[in-house]
Parts: C-alpha cells; sequence; structure tokens
C-alpha cells in the first residue's frame, strides 16, 4: 500500500517532549502513541491533505520494508515483470548462503514470492552457516567490544592463512569458536606449502618434466611411494569433490590439508630426496605439487598464484594465471589400494622405530638398529625390498626382518602381525633413564590432577563452551595413556 505524506503537516508536527521535529515516518507517535496526521496511505494519490488541506503531499519512495523487499529480490533485480534475458538466465539460481536466525523472515518469504511470481522456487540449496562466537561462547558483537578484526589478522597472518584457517573450522550449520590462535593453522601450513615448493623448484629440471602424466604413468615402471602419492593425491582429489558437492568445506580444506602436509611433504618428498636427481621423481614431485595447487587454490588463491607462476611452464598449458587452469581430472587407473595398503604399512613401521626413540629419549643423530619378527614369507619379502627406505628414514645402522625372538634389554612395539625390535644396550643409560622416566611420570600425573579439579569445577564446566570441556576431557584420557606408557618402560627397565 503506497504511503503519502503532507510537507505542511510534517514541518508542523514538533514531538512535544524533545521539542525537535519528527524525523523518521511511523505509523504512530512513539511518544504519544496516536498516528502521526502527516502520513496517508491510501491506493490512490489523493488530491489534498485530510488534516490541512495542502496539496504540498509526497509519495514516500521506500513503500516496502526491508523483509518484505527482500522476497522479491531474486527476481525483481533482473527487469521483473517484463522478461529480460538476465531474468532468464539468472533465475533459478543454484544456492542461497544465509544465517539460520532469518531462514523463515528471508529464505521461507524468497521461496513463496518466488513460487508466487515467477512459478518455481528462487534456488535450489540453501547453505546455513553458523554463528561467529569468541572462544567463551559469546556472540561476537562491534558494541560487546570481542571481535576479531580480519585486517589485523590478515597483517599479522596474511590473507590466505585467514581464509583457510576459519574455512576449516566452519563445520556445515555449526558454530565458529573463534580466537586469534586459530590463524596459526593456515600460517603454518601456507610455510609449510611454501618451503616444500621451494625445495621442489630448485631441483626441478625442466626437460625432465615436460610429459603427459597417463602416457608416463603406463610407460614407467614406478617405485612403490611415486604410485603410493599419485594414488593418494587422485584419492584425496576425490574425497574434496564429494566434500565440495555436499558444501563440507571445512572437510574439503582439511583432506587437502592432511595430504599436502602429512603425505606430499612429510612422506613422498622426504622418501623422494634420495632420487630427486631421477626423471620419475621429478615427474611424480612437478605433477602432484601443481596438481595440488590447482585443488587448493579456491582456498588459499595467493599463495597458490605466487607459487604458479614460479612452475616450470608445460608446452600445453593455457594462460597465465592459475585461477583459469581447469580443476584437475581424476584418473581412476592411478589409484590403487594395494599401493596405498604395502605405502601405509611402511609408515607405520618407520612410524614405530621413530617413536621408539621418541619415547627413550634417543638423539634423531643416533644410528640405532632394529629387528622385525614376521610371521609371512610375504611380508618378509616386501620390509626387505624396502629395506634402505625403512633404514634411510629410521637412521639405522641396521634392519633385519624375519622370524627373530626379542632381544635382551630391548624396546619392542607392534604393528598388526608385527613386532618391531629395538636394542637399547649401549644406547641408553639406564639409571639415567629411570630418573628421566620417573620425573616424567610426576609431572604428567601433576597436570592430570589438576585437569581433574578442573573438570570438578561446576564453575568451570557451567560457564565454560562445551568445546573446551571435551578438550579438557580429552586431554587427561591422552595423558593417562602417556602414564601408562611411562609405566611400562619403567617396568621394562626394572625387569632387566
Amino acid at each position: 500500500m503506497p504511503v503519502y505524506y503532507c510537507k505542511n503537516c510534517r514541518d508542523n508536527n514538533v514531538n512535544q517532549l524533545t521539542g525537535s521535529p519528527v524525523s523518521r515516518l511511523k505509523p504512530a507517535n512513539q511518544q504519544t502513541g496516536k498516528p502521526d496526521n502527516y502520513i496517508i496511505v491510501s491506493k490512490v494519490r489523493p488530491e489534498m491533505c485530510p488534516t490541512c488541506g495542502s496539496t504540498n503531499l509526497e509519495q514516500d519512495p521506500d513503500v516496502l520494508d526491508t523483509w518484505f523487499s527482500s522476497w522479491l529480490w531474486p527476481f525483481s533485480t533482473f527487469g521483473w515483470p517484463k522478461e529480460t534475458p538476465e531474468l532468464k538466465y539468472f533465475y533459478p539460481t543454484n544456492s542461497l548462503v544465509t544465517a539460520q536466525e532469518i531462514i523463515f523472515f528471508w529464505v521461507a518469504r524468497m521461496v513463496m514470492a518466488g513460487m508466487e511470481f515467477m512459478g518455481d522456487v528462487p534456488f535450489k540449496d540453501v547453505y546455513i552457516h553458523g554463528t561467529v562466537r569468541d572462544i567463551t561462547g559469546t556472540k561476537m558483537s562491534k558494541s560487546l567490544g570481542n571481535v576479531i578484526d580480519p585486517l589485523d589478522m590478515i597483517k599479522k597472518y596474511g590473507t590466505d592463512a585467514l581464509r583457510f584457517s576459519i574455512i576449516s573450522i566452519t563445520a556445515q550449520g555449526q558454530d565458529v569458536f573463534l580466537s586469534e590462535n586459530k590463524f596459526e593453522l593456515g600460517r603454518n601450513f601456507a610455510n609449510k606449502l611454501w618451503n616444500a615448493s621451494r625445495f621442489i623448484l630448485m631441483n626441478l629440471k625442466e626437460e625432465d618434466i615436460d610429459v603427459d602424466l597417463c602416457v608416463f604413468f603406463k610407460e614407467s615402471e614406478l617405485a612403490l611411494s611415486e604410485r603410493w602419492i599419485l594414488s593418494r593425491l587422485y584419492s584425496t582429489l576425490d574425497n574434496v569433490e564429494r566434500c565440495l558437492g555436499e558444501y563440507k568445506f571445512n572437510e574439503a580444506a582439511n583432506i587437502i590439508y592432511d595430504f599436502i602436509w602429512h603425505e606430499f611433504c612429510d612422506w613422498y618428498i622426504e622418501i623422494a630426496k634420495s632420487t630427486i636427481t631421477e626423471k620419475k621423481s621429478q615427474v611424480v614431485l612437478y605433477k602432484v605439487l601443481e596438481k595440488s595447487l590447482r585443488m587448493l587454490h579456491p582456498f588459499m588463491p595467493f599463495i597458490t598464484e605466487e607459487i604458479w607462476q614460479e612452475l616450470p611452464r608445460m608446452k600445453d598449458a593455457a594462460g597465465d594465471s592459475i585461477m583459469i587452469q581447469p580443476w584437475p581430472h581424476i584418473q581412476k587407473n592411478m589409484i590403487s589400494n594395494e599401493s596405498e595398503s604395502d605405502m601405509k604399512c611402511l609408515i607405520d613401521v618407520i612410524t614405530a622405530i621413530r617413536n621408539i626413540r621418541s619415547v627413550w629419549n634417543i638423539s634423531p643423530k643416533r644410528e640405532m638398529t632394529a629387528l622385525i619378527n614376521i610371521h609371512d614369507k610375504k611380508d618378509e619379502e616386501f620390509l626387505n625390498k624396502n629395506m634402505e627406505t625403512i633404514k634411510r628414514l629410521s637412521r639405522l645402522s641396521s634392519f633385519l626382518a624375519g622370524k627373530r625372538p626379542k632381544p635382551k634389554n630391548s624396546a619392542a612395539s607392534v604393528i598388526g602381525t608385527f613386532e618391531v625390535y629395538v636394542p637399547l644396550e649401549g644406547i641408553i643409560d639406564f639409571d639415567k633413564e629411570r630418573a628421566r622416566l620417573k620425573k616424567e611420570e610426576n609431572r604428567i600425573a601433576l597436570e592430570i590432577k589438576s585437569i581433574g579439579a578442573r573438570l570438578k569445577d561446576k564453575h568451570f564446566t557451567q560457564k565454560a563452551p562445551e568445546d573446551v570441556i571435551e578438550k579438557q576431557k580429552a586431554r587427561k584420557v591422552e595423558l593417562e595413556l602417556q602414564v601408562k606408557k611411562l609405566k611400562d618402560n619403567l617396568s621394562s627397565l626394572r625387569g632387566r
């Protein structure tokens, strides 16, 4: 319904409480509760003011309120009711991103208006994001002064770090508990990617990498690590596409994070250092890095563009920016469950030996001997075939796999059907190690006691956010497991 007002009545209508003219159009005066006499609601334009007879009338240009006008937004902005090319192209669209508190006020009414005036819904999917809260669970608000200025975080951590950190912790439909230290995740990831890329670029030979990966994969006899990382690349890409299709952006970000950091950087690049001058390693390093950059680009556009610009260009590369490159295609023929299973076995063995080194406080530079008791001939052949990789990444002077009893004074770890033994005689001082383990056990026991007291405190459990309480519980369980391991190690030292 159009709204008109009489300029004459409006100018003479003075707020009796403040002595100032009424400045906003309202059906009723806030102070008196009575209708303001200069407002006229009429289907047709009135000829004169019914109060003073003045013809100096003006139609309010903002007839529709905010919520009502938002109903019409999907089609009214494209020329409706005319059938414009823009309306035909953009209506209906794919998705709407919104907060849960305005689902009825905005989303539902947009759907109803679209059905009424266009005969179709305005969008197919609605992505409902959570509310940003501070670490205590309070909604971030300028009035409360608990907001984190993104520009400050960009200056401190970087734009990509800000983007990736927020995406990775924002689960579908759940609130975000944000604190400044959460941005360290994105910053550390950017640093890891940058350093790994710089190492690869320093060692690339352009004449070796200008190949078609599919042809190269078929014609080359690749090592286990090379077949594994290519399989993991395309398995990761498959999972990322699935998550993006389901609007699980945080899961997609974390899948990419795990692949690039833990599998590509921590394992494959380390393994490839011994063969980095060979063409097979050159091709795999380059191809996995380039495709990983394209996969990561929507999440971290600036660093991926910067690194991509430094990559040697292939002859068929289109365009001069990563943002206009096609999304990587999944090569299902390179996905191999066997390669992934075999490499997992290798990683588990190396990790077990490294954990023994860490638990017994053995210097990373100190070479050791490791033995594996194996009950299957096939497993024995597999481990002996990959002996050099195990020795180099575990820093071993010797590695023996077969049917072997547990040596005296040795640390042990069980991996599936394997038993890993590391003789400790001559490597550690047993008396000093007993003292160290006992001191560590006492320290952890005090921390467990402190956490237990905090969890029993009603003031803490009633006011702290649920995720903070759960972290404390998880930390307590983790510490209790550490104490159990320490006691096992102390027991093994007493029994020697």
